[in-house]
């Protein structure tokens, strides 16, 4: 590792030093490169339109909302190349708790959540997204080759 140094107001030395403490870090240096990281990630995210991604997108779906259900499953069959997995938990008698996992363009990714955000009925959403390239390669278990895919963040 390289040291650098820099220079921070006490306001945010104070804001670095209740966040090592509230997320448990080990010290300011391992919260610092935390904070980069997801900094650096966010500024590729804009930067690159066609960077690959995989996510988790969680919303709460409100029950009775006319034709919710069908809207979300037409989104998501339309984008069927996006997600990977999703399960649903049942909050209460008027909400669900949704959480897709979804891979593939950033670019496309986003416009997918909007997608889905904005239906009427879904409230509360959450994107948690990381770059990654994602690559389609062959390799062999045993006796035949392949295809998987590979994602390297």
């Amino acid at each position: 590792m390289q040291r650098i140094t820099v220079t921070l107001d006490p306001d945010l030395v104070a804001e670095v030093d209740r966040t090592v403490e509230q997320r448990g870090y080990a010290g300011r240096s391992e919260a610092m490169r935390d904070l980069l990281r997801r900094g650096l990630a966010e500024t590729r995210r804009r930067l690159d339109p066609d960077l690959s991604g995989i996510a988790t997108f969680t919303f709460v779906a409100e029950a009775g909302v006319r034709d919710l259900g069908q809207r979300l499953a037409e989104v998501q069959q339309r984008r069927h190349d996006l997600v990977v997995a999703q399960i649903q938990i049942p909050l209460d008698h008027e909400a669900s708790l949704h959480t897709l996992l979804v891979r593939g363009r950033v670019r496309d990714i986003l416009a997918f959540v909007d997608e889905v955000a904005t239906q009427r009925g879904i409230r509360h959403d959450s994107l948690s997204l990381i770059p990654a390239r994602i690559e389609l390669g062959a390799h062999r278990h045993g006796e035949d080759p392949h295809p998987h895919e590979h994602i390297r963040t």
